[in-house]
């Protein structure tokens, strides 16, 4: 009985220090999330209704250590404008709260843009974003951004 037992016993440890080998630790990190965390190449994807109708766009930019991205790339395919390419779009993290949530501004030319909310996801891999702002009416749009 005594050796079952301690049969056991070995099976639990090597079962614990098995376990704990192959688990991997969250790349998430618990603190203040800050604009400067974000610094870096991104690739963003909306979709949604707009000015053009309703469509899809994939934005590349880098953004700074201030969260402002200067010359952003686009490449939409939309109902009303059809396919198209521009640059020199503007994308800016306006505000950033501790925990992520923040709100951003996304321009597209003169008298053109977006008000949007934005979640960080805790290890700044990824963000999302919609416009639920009253000043953008007849928009609708969401999306998701990639940090590179």
């Amino acid at each position: 009985m005594e050796k079952n037992s301690l049969r056991i016993a070995g099976l639990v440890v090597v079962g614990i220090v098995t376990t704990a080998a192959v688990v991997r630790p969250s790349k998430a990190s618990i603190g203040v999330v800050s604009k400067a965390d974000l610094a870096g190449n991104w690739q963003m994807t909306t979709i949604g209704q707009t000015g053009c109708g309703f469509g899809t766009t994939l934005y590349t930019f880098t953004l700074n250590f201030a969260g402002v991205a200067s010359n952003v790339f686009a490449t939409s395919h939309t109902a009303g404008c059809g396919d198209a390419t521009s640059t020199g779009a503007t994308f800016q993290i306006n505000s950033l709260n501790a925990n992520g949530s923040g709100a951003a501004n996304l321009g597209c030319g003169s008298g053109c843009g977006w008000n949007l909310n934005l979640q960080v996801a805790p290890d700044r891999s990824t963000f999302s974003l919609i416009d639920v702002s009253a000043a953008n009416p007849g928009n609708f749009l969401e999306g998701t951004a990639i940090h590179q």
